[in-house]
């Protein structure tokens, strides 16, 4: 198959699994993040003009170009008092996921691009087909198909450091200016999109340090290598580098006026994109430090998705294990040893071998940084791993590239080891687009929080609000309480006057998990079943014991495809008695 209609094929598959099941749960949003934080902000935005957001939970570049794309899709002119399709939930809702569905199908060709770039250094003889099978792993990640159906940034941040990190090595390979500017740009929109992106600018300071230490730039002079002695490709003469001595180290390479430019750029995109981070200055600093604060302390919130003594560090690795899907996974690390082995073998070689282990380290240092960062949190959301699912793809890549490579050291024919590289990594793909499939499909079935509501329409009376929490039920008359509910006794409720009370599994689930933790919110949700009427019990089948839709912590492969299964939380609606 030729590699633009494999590519083509690969973008369309990440279109149609990004796109089946993007309406789940509309008019309701039942992710908080996407209703509170992006939502109400950005059709605020688009409504009246004013590019001042309500919080600072995130940069704004993002926020304005969903806001952006809310206008033009709906064929607004100046903002006036008349919002049009901007009061229809559906309308806002659906437009702010397709657009960041699409965003997300697009990554794979800059992934392709990425990883045919650092396949062909590392001598693949096959660095298309395998480059090309990475951006399909890309295209099926369950992880990255799943956020995409969510209009939060984390898709977005990931697409623009895709591009960051091509930039980068370009640097390795070609010093020219113009390659430092568009690293630091894409830096920045990818930091402008969510803020632990600017880490980034770690991977251009690398790609400076490998380069200006052992190689200059030279664009019109090919890199000539002895073929005696070097067992890499000739096709590395096209790169455009040659071995020179005008390159520094040490502090000269830090003070080079293109790494400087790289800080700027990326600073000036960044705050080009979000300006008010500057003009409203103590706000950002008070929301960006509650936001750090209940991410990095441990407190009230609970230790999401992943707990116990060893769940700082193997957090990433449990979510990689089903945000790619366990083949790829294999892959992944088979392809990080082979990565590591080069690093160990050729970082400090003083000869043009040595530029694999600097295309490793660059590619690396970015998704380490990120790990270790990872051990501080409390907050363990599998949508936190999403920026590091296209780095693990390209390893996988390398993995099946060193699977190949140690096929034809057993002499086995090269159009043999081709055809079993390639029935390995449609194997892999296959058993993803399982997994896929079937989370789909659960998207197109109601789910608990959706019959819950339709109940509750016309059984609760319209002037009585109801107590809720997150992953709730929606209602027209919602005091939501977020993880605060079970923090004041039923009595004190009682006292209010308030009568109805919704909880979800997906909250109290947390406390319940760890009772000597949290035992007085456990202590809560025990004196609603024995204080309160239970008026209402919709429940999940198959019941995961986790939400196979925003996290899968166990994948989707058993997710069921028949019209029986039914996604969401565990809903219960009380009547509080006197």
């Amino acid at each position: 198959m030729p590699v633009r209609a494999g590519l083509a094929f690969a973008v369309m598959a990440a279109i149609l699994a990004r796109s089946w099941g993007l309406d789940y749960g509309l008019p309701y949003s039942f992710y908080p993040d996407e209703s509170d934080k992006v939502m109400e902000p950005i059709r605020a935005i688009a409504a009246s003009g004013d590019l001042r957001p309500n919080h600072y939970l995130y940069p704004t570049f993002w926020l304005y170009c969903l806001a952006l794309a809310l206008r033009l899709a709906a064929g607004l002119g100046p903002p006036t008092a008349d919002l049009g399709p901007l009061e229809s939930p559906t309308y806002v809702y659906g437009t702010i996921r397709a657009v960041t569905a699409v965003v997300g199908a697009l990554s794979v060709i800059p992934l392709f691009l990425v990883a045919r770039r650092i396949l062909t250094v590392f001598g693949s003889p096959q660095a298309h087909l395998c480059a090309l099978v990475a951006a399909g792993f890309l295209a099926l990640s369950p992880l990255h198909v799943q956020q995409s159906h969510v209009a939060s940034p984390d898709v977005p941040t990931t697409a623009f450091l895709i591009l960051a990190l091509y930039f980068a090595l370009r640097i390795v390979d070609d010093g020219r200016t113009r390659w430092y500017l568009l690293a630091g740009l894409a830096t920045g929109l990818a930091s402008g999109a969510k803020y632990p992106s600017a880490t980034f600018a770690l991977a251009i300071v690398t790609a400076h340090l490998t380069r200006t230490s052992r190689f200059e730039a030279g664009a019109r002079q090919p890199l000539q290598l002895d073929p005696t002695r070097n067992p890499l490709p000739q096709a590395w003469g096209r790169e455009q580098v040659r071995f020179a001595g005008r390159g520094g180290g040490g502090v000269s390479a830090l003070v080079d006026r293109r790494l400087w430019l790289a800080g700027l750029a990326t600073i000036a995109s960044f705050l080009a994109t979000s300006p008010f981070i500057v003009l409203d200055w103590p706000r950002f600093r008070a929301d960006f430090a509650s936001q750090a604060s209940r991410v990095l302390s441990r407190g009230p919130v609970g230790d999401l998705g992943s707990s116990g003594p060893l769940a700082p560090i193997l957090y990433v690795p449990d979510v990689l294990g089903w945000g790619l899907d366990l083949p790829v996974a294999v892959l992944a690390a088979l392809g990080l040893g082979w990565v590591a082995w080069t690093v160990t073998r050729l970082a400090w070689v003083h000869r043009p071998e040595a530029r694999p282990a600097r295309y490793a380290a660059v590619l690396l240092v970015y998704p380490l940084v990120a790990y270790v960062f990872s051990w501080s949190w409390q907050d363990r959301f599998a949508r936190y791993v999403v920026p590091l699912v296209p780095f693990a793809c390209i390893l996988a890549g390398l993995g099946l590239a060193w699977l190949m490579r140690a096929l034809a050291r057993r002499s086995i024919a090269a159009e043999h080891v081709t055809a079993i590289g390639m029935a390995v990594g449609v194997a892999a793909l296959l058993w993803q687009a399982d997994g896929v499939v079937r989370f789909d499909v659960l998207l197109t079935h109601p789910d608990t929080r959706t019959i819950a509501a339709q109940w509750m329409a016309p059984n609760i009376p319209p002037d009585q609000p109801v107590l809720t929490e997150w992953y709730g039920p929606p209602h027209s008359n919602i005091r939501q309480t977020g993880l605060e509910l079970a923090d004041r006794p039923l009595d004190r409720y009682r006292e209010r006057g308030l009568r109805y009370v919704a909880t979800s599994s997906f909250v109290y689930d947390r406390w319940l998990r760890n009772p000597e933790r949290f035992p007085r919110r456990v202590a809560f949700y025990r004196s609603l079943d024995d204080e309160a009427r239970l008026l209402l019990w919709v429940a999940p089948w198959p019941d995961f014991g986790y939400d196979p839709v925003q996290e899968g912590w166990q994948g989707w492969h058993g997710i069921p495809l028949g019209s029986e299964a039914r996604p969401g939380p565990h809903i219960r609606v009380y009547q509080l008695t006197e």
